[in-house]
């Protein structure tokens, strides 16, 4: 478990966690909720080595107790997450059971509820019996990205803590300290706000050649120098062959990234580009017409709608690149 994210991009939490351990101001039962790659799994992890430490500075991240923590082997850990999309009854009564039992070495207990709002309605009235029983030295995190769906009842017997958003530069210098190519931490900064799962898209082995081929149309486009239909279907084989629509939305947001790049390009607001480098060869093609652009923006956002319904991709690409160049 990495915890240096964690440590430099949500530093209320942590003093917050701080403050409470120090004036005996722990709460029971704990609601996190923000957006995707907000740290949230790392705080509880983080929380519960609090808890469960045996060194004097909590977190000490030395004894034997964090090390468990941190490699997710803790016996006083409980973690759990969603089974064919849904958190059920018997995984609650499961825990329970387990925090009814007496450890035989230790009485404090964490539990770690990943989706809550993914409970199922007989899960949630089952926690919610549990959380009205929860007492002594036991607490639980319950971790959200859609707090408004969290039952109202397990709101109110919660401290609900909000995780801010990641700045994408810090997201940027994360994977840049990970190897990670400059301009390729910028650009995939902006596809995930999880350093981890930036990782994993470029594990996948696909992200790379996206991002390569939204370089060619884009310049293409720009330049004007060949035909960009020509130039997709020449380069974008393997695009038109993926069957995760996910990865066409990526495409398009990426495409439009680009356009704006070249918009705060012709406004001299170089500081916001992300594609850094690519930009430099797109320059000696961009006037000054604004609208052109921003009407190429709205193209791309207008055709990104229809990835919702069963399409022909090579239609749907042919006509969306046609409809930008005309």
């Amino acid at each position: 478990m990495d915890f240096d994210t964690l440590l430099k991009t949500q530093k209320k939490v942590i003093k917050l966690f701080h403050n409470s351990l120090r004036k005996d101001r722990l709460v029971h039962t704990y609601l996190f909720e923000g957006a995707k790659g907000t740290s949230k799994i790392e705080a509880a992890y983080y929380f519960a080595s609090m808890i469960l430490c045996k060194g004097d500075n909590k977190p000490c991240h030395k004894c034997d107790d964090c090390r468990k923590i941190e490699k997710e082997i803790h016996p006083s850990l409980f973690f759990i997450k969603p089974q064919g999309g849904t958190i059920r009854k018997d995984q609650v009564e499961k825990l329970e059971k387990e925090f009814s039992l007496t450890a035989l070495s230790e009485t404090q207990r964490v539990y770690i509820i990943e989706d809550i709002d993914k409970a199922t309605a007989a899960a949630a009235n089952s926690l919610l019996k549990f959380l009205e029983e929860l007492g002594g030295d036991k607490y639980g995190i319950l971790i959200t990205e859609n707090v408004n769906q969290v039952l109202p009842t397990i709101r109110s017997r919660s401290q609900i803590i909000s995780f801010e958003q990641v700045p994408p530069t810090l997201i940027a210098e994360e994977l840049m300290l990970r190897g990670v190519d400059f301009e390729i931490s910028f650009i995939l900064s902006r596809i995930s706000n999880n350093v981890d799962e930036c990782l994993e898209l470029i594990g996948d082995g696909k992200i790379l050649d996206l991002i390569e081929l939204v370089k060619k149309v884009g310049f293409t486009l720009a330049s004007k120098t060949k035909d960009p239909v020509l130039v997709f279907y020449e380069e974008g084989e393997f695009l038109l062959k993926e069957n995760d629509k996910k990865y066409h939305r990526i495409f398009l947001d990426l495409l439009v990234t680009l356009i704006n790049d070249e918009l705060s390009f012709i406004l001299g607001e170089t500081s916001e580009i992300i594609f850094k480098n690519t930009i430099d060869n797109i320059a000696p093609y961009l006037g000054s017409d604004y609208a052109s652009k921003v009407g190429e923006v709205e193209k791309l956002l207008s055709f990104k709608q229809r990835l919702n319904y069963n399409i022909n991709l090579e239609l749907f690409y042919a006509d969306l690149l046609i409809e930008i160049v005309r």
